[in-house]
């Protein structure tokens, strides 16, 4: 199950870069490989599995992430933006202070009409041993000339990190800042 949701969405990744390769002309203008960066901070806010659902306010769910990209332009309309998360989860009743660990999250994006954007991101997380995708619907504002700050609806779906854990579905904010 795990091995064919993998290969699927890198089917679609595959597909979807091809796919904007061929939409290019020869009359576009060339653009830079750097679309820009994107710093920011993402808050799940609840968790659902076989287990129940879990929600912000419980202490041992609690984790807090600090996102820091790069996006990349493709010939197409499409972008290509590789994500790094350090999340940190504190340990409130413990002799533990907090744990940390990093999810590795490249992804595409398609930019839409009035600042919209949707995206699908492919996700390893390191130190936690779960993988899955991250479809996500953003919304920016300008805020300067090449400043914009944003606020994005994330949903993660993570697989692990027992084989028998099952399929997990989170929720959650990413709000940040675009240069």
């Amino acid at each position: 199950m795990y091995k064919r949701a993998v290969f699927l969405i890198s089917l679609v990744l595959f597909c979807v870069s091809l796919h904007a390769q061929d939409t290019a002309t020869d009359q576009d203008p060339v653009m830079p490989k750097l679309s820009g960066y994107h710093v920011g901070v993402v808050q799940i806010v609840f968790a659902a599995n076989g287990d129940g659902t879990k929600f912000l306010d419980q202490t041992s769910f609690y984790s807090i992430g600090f996102p820091l990209g790069v996006t990349l332009n493709t010939s197409g309309k499409v972008k290509v933006d590789l994500e790094v998360v350090p999340f940190v989860k504190p340990y409130v009743q413990t002799d533990l202070p907090y744990k940390v660990h990093v999810l590795y999250h490249p992804g595409v994006l398609f930019p839409l009409k009035h600042g919209w954007t949707f995206g699908l991101r492919l996700a390893c997380e390191s130190g936690q041993g779960q993988f899955g995708f991250t479809p996500l619907v953003n919304k920016a504002f300008k805020i300067g000339e090449q400043t914009v700050i944003f606020i994005e609806l994330v949903a993660p779906g993570r697989f692990g990190p027992e084989k028998n854990s099952g399929y997990t579905q989170l929720g959650g904010l990413h709000v940040g800042f675009g240069f």
